[in-house]
């Protein structure tokens, strides 16, 4: 055992992926030396994040689904996939393993039992995910990202730390008092999502504003992001209507988007959840009803279960069209309760999440210097 190395393993996706390179740059300015373990749709993630990050790949596969030839392969991957992680215990030496969900964190997480090393979890989501609620009797300690996050290990101890967001979103200034909306002081509105999850958006959200009255469109300056092959289609829509509208398929400067935002329509992935309590602002989540056990549904109730935020379900808005242009005429003629929202969106925000994650990360090395002594 080395007493400043670290493992840091996380699933193939940017939801896993994110939190641990954010919480592996944080070591890294203490001055620990960090080893990244993902599989290699991690790796892909990685490249395009932070290309500099140095990242080894190991076997994983998900053994919960498909036909029993293709789980079984995924066991046989997931067993390759610990063999590997006791080989990189082995030849890193180092002090702790610490998981950040999906399957890829497995094996890594498996091999520290096998070698007698302390471990922690890390969990994003508000629905605790398969993997690591099969991981979680496993290791010293889970961290969890929400307050109300479930189902919880019968007997591992649980804490609650949040979820890792860049600190430009906290300082970012508080929402301010508005009266009214109109004309000359409009209404914006931020809709963000990206990728296949909010393809229904383009659709979605455009009739919702269609029925609300001609002077309040009038009243709106609406921000959208949309699949570029989608944004024509949209820019029509919008041009119908009496509404100021800027759409783009990416955005550079996102923490810029959500200040200037009054409301803001969103899927409900941790990480959109997160920043959006961290800026503080009146949000509509409408979780993507495809995502894994729901999670995303679970996420946008850590904000909505205390008034911080509204939530509409995909199925209810297509079913009732006028469903989700209530809720967004219940804020626009109510700049009172997006400052309310905002506020409290703010309070549920975990701004020392990172700091957290790391101390009990020392605290962890602390023992394990202990011990070896």
């Amino acid at each position: 055992m080395t007493s400043n190395r670290i493992l840091l393993a996380a699933g193939g996706t940017g939801g896993h992926v994110i939190p641990a390179l954010a919480v592996c740059n944080g070591l890294r300015e203490r001055g620990f030396d960090c080893k990244f373990l993902t599989d290699i749709r991690g790796q892909a993630v990685l490249e395009k994040i932070a290309p500099e990050q140095k990242v080894s790949t190991i076997s994983a596969s998900s053994p919960v689904s498909g036909a029993f030839l293709k789980r079984l392969f995924s066991l046989i991957k997931l067993s390759f996939g610990v063999i590997q992680a006791v080989f990189y215990i082995a030849r890193f030496r180092p002090f702790c393993i610490v998981g950040f969900g999906g399957y890829p964190s497995a094996p890594p997480l498996i091999a520290a039992n096998i070698c007698q090393l302390p471990s922690l979890l890390h969990e994003q989501n508000a629905r605790v995910g398969r993997a690591n609620l099969f991981l979680a009797n496993r290791v010293k300690t889970m961290l969890l990202s929400w307050k109300n996050s479930k189902p919880l290990p019968k007997n591992t101890a649980v804490k609650l730390t949040g979820l890792p967001v860049r600190d430009v979103f906290f300082e970012l200034a508080d929402y301010p008092e508005k009266s009214q909306f109109n004309t000359e002081k409009p209404c914006h509105i931020l809709i963000i999502g990206g990728s296949l999850g909010a393809e229904i958006f383009a659709s979605l959200i455009p009739d919702a504003i269609s029925n609300l009255p001609e002077e309040l469109q009038k009243s709106l300056t609406i921000t959208q992001q949309v699949r570029s092959e989608q944004q024509s289609e949209l820019e029509a829509s919008y041009s119908s209507m009496s509404v100021k509208h800027f759409c783009s398929s990416f955005f550079t400067k996102m923490p810029d988007e959500m200040a200037r935002a009054d409301i803001i329509i969103s899927r409900a992935g941790a990480a959109s959840v997160a920043e959006i309590a961290a800026t503080g602002r009146a949000a509509i989540f409408i979780p993507f009803p495809a995502s894994l056990d729901d999670h995303q549904t679970f996420n946008a109730k850590s904000l909505t279960d205390e008034n911080a935020a509204i939530l509409v379900t995909q199925k209810e808005a297509e079913n009732d069209p006028t469903l989700l242009t209530k809720e967004i005429l219940s804020l626009i003629t109510n700049p009172q309760k997006c400052k309310q929202m905002a506020a409290k969106a703010r309070k549920l925000a975990h701004r020392d999440a990172l700091s957290e994650i790391i101390e009990t990360i020392v605290s962890c090395q602390k023992s394990a210097i202990g011990s070896a002594k």
